[in-house]
């Protein structure tokens, strides 16, 4: 005669192995699906005198829910797991310019829960009393006009026609969704600059647009009903966030103006005094530490009217003005003409020279780390 012990360990065996495979057809990354109604029985049989007796089934330890089963099931009801995470995806700061708008860098927002949710999205600047981003502490420079868009087709890309949603309505457990978050750079901003963001998703109920906030439930677990359990890393409280960076490429101009005395009347270059009828040269010097080039470059000087300006004086005394560009020179040429009539790019009018690009000079692109030099003479009136 088999043991009643043999008898209720195989029994159970069975009963438990259909239980574990009924719920690997359940289970996601993130756990059994919220709602999941799991219920099983356990029997025993024996004999006695040789006699098989009827089968005894338990009775229920846990509520029945309706429809889940019957006699002796003892059921309960998978719990709401909320659970994501939100990860810049970006591995260095997105480089920016001064004055550009809707500057974008992404994030992503995953679903690691069992239970399809909404998500709230804020983006806010950082400070330099926040912890570096990429390396890169805050500047204290803060984006303008912040504001977050969703992904609408999924391409990674941002596309301003499609991507308008500001909110995550429904992301489904395991799945994730690109969100972008724009500023617009301020016009002020300076080379190397940095403006540190943060995005935050904050979990509501799914399909309402996210106005419904998910709340966690308290007491103790009702197995007829979905609890809310929030088990994200971050502080336990539905919510998290991560950090990106934009970092300012610009061009970053210095200018400096010297004179020296070239002649005098009386001691011609042997020493010569600036007194009137010395001539005397300007020398204008551009320098470019940023990190990009600087178009368009216009150079303005309103000459004195105790000095005139003196014709050519460069090139084979072919022209007026000698423009010196890189730390080993080239040189270019140009005559300072009434309005630039000659659109050589150098003009003079009334007492006002300008040396601009419209003739394709060089210094009206000041290369990153180069220096531009504007040369030309006057006479002490």
């Amino acid at each position: 005669m088999k043991s009643v012990t043999t008898t209720l360990r195989h029994g159970l065996t069975i009963v438990l192995m259909l239980a574990a495979m009924t719920a690997a057809k359940q289970t996601l990354a993130g756990g059994t699906a919220s709602g999941t109604v799991v219920s099983n029985r356990a029997t025993i049989q024996y004999d006695v005198a040789a006699i098989t007796q009827p089968i005894i089934e338990s009775s229920p330890t846990g509520n029945s829910t309706p429809g889940a089963g019957a006699g002796g099931d003892t059921t309960f009801v998978v719990d709401n797991k909320v659970d994501l995470t939100v990860a810049e995806i970006n591995s260095a700061a997105t480089p920016v310019n001064p004055g550009q708008a809707a500057a974008v860098t992404a994030f992503t927002v995953t679903n690691t829960g069992n239970t399809a949710q909404g998500y709230a999205l804020t983006a806010a600047n950082l400070t330099s009393a926040d912890a570096a981003v990429h390396g890169n502490a805050d500047t204290d420079l803060d984006g303008n006009n912040l504001r977050v868009r969703v992904d609408a087709n999924g391409n990674g890309t941002y596309d301003p026609a499609n991507d308008t949603a500001a909110v995550i309505d429904t992301l489904a457990p395991d799945a994730s969704v690109t969100v972008f978050v724009l500023i617009d750079v301020p016009i002020g901003a300076t080379n190397l600059d940095v403006a540190n963001v943060r995005l935050t998703a904050v979990t509501h109920t799914a399909g309402t647009n996210a106005t419904s906030p998910t709340v966690e439930t308290a007491g103790a677990d009702d197995p007829n009903v979905v609890d809310v359990v929030f088990a994200d890393a971050n502080g336990n409280d539905g919510l998290e966030f991560d950090d990106d960076g934009y970092i300012v490429s610009s061009a970053d101009l210095n200018i400096s103006k010297t004179s020296t005395v070239i002649s005098d009347p009386f001691n011609g270059t042997t020493n010569p005094k600036a007194i009137p009828g010395a001539v005397i040269e300007y020398a204008i010097t551009i320098v470019n530490t940023g990190a990009v080039d600087a178009a368009n470059v216009l150079v303005t000087d309103v000459l004195s009217g105790d000095v005139t300006l003196q014709t050519g004086q460069y090139n084979g005394n072919a022209s007026d003005i000698q423009i010196e560009i890189g730390n080993v020179p080239a040189l270019q040429y140009c005559v300072a003409d009434n309005a630039d009539l000659d659109g050589d790019g150098c003009g003079l009018s009334g007492g006002t020279l300008e040396v601009n690009p419209t003739a394709g000079l060089t210094v009206g692109t000041t290369a990153a780390d180069d220096t531009v030099r504007v040369l030309f003479r006057a006479t002490i009136n």
